[in-house]
């Protein structure tokens, strides 16, 4: 078992590109981004693929884009990676935080 974590200083992502944009959201992503707080979840999908990135074996062909978070309905997120376990993100003031658990 590994576990991952990211920490995301909220600021650094205002007014990021639409090029930055479409190298970290998938297309659903973007769907999501465009109805709910643009900055707070950017950072939020951002800190949770580096936490993934950072608990499994190889990464080196891994895009941010091979990466999908979306969300339950009870809005837990959860991603499309195999043997991610958990994931968990969490937004304070001018921070986002996220942990990934990768278990194999």
């Amino acid at each position: 078992m590994k576990i991952g974590c990211d920490i995301v200083e909220n600021k650094r992502l205002i007014d990021k590109s639409d090029k930055f944009i479409d190298l970290v959201l998938t297309e659903k992503e973007k769907q999501l981004y465009n109805q709910r707080n643009k900055v707070e979840f950017l950072s939020g999908r951002f800190a949770a693929k580096e936490a993934i990135m950072k608990c499994l074996p190889n990464t080196k062909e891994l895009k941010f884009t091979d990466i999908e978070i979306l969300n339950d309905e009870s809005g837990k997120p959860y991603c499309n990676i195999e043997d991610i376990e958990d994931i968990s993100i969490s937004h304070e003031k001018e921070y986002t935080i996220a942990v990934a658990l990768y278990n194999k």
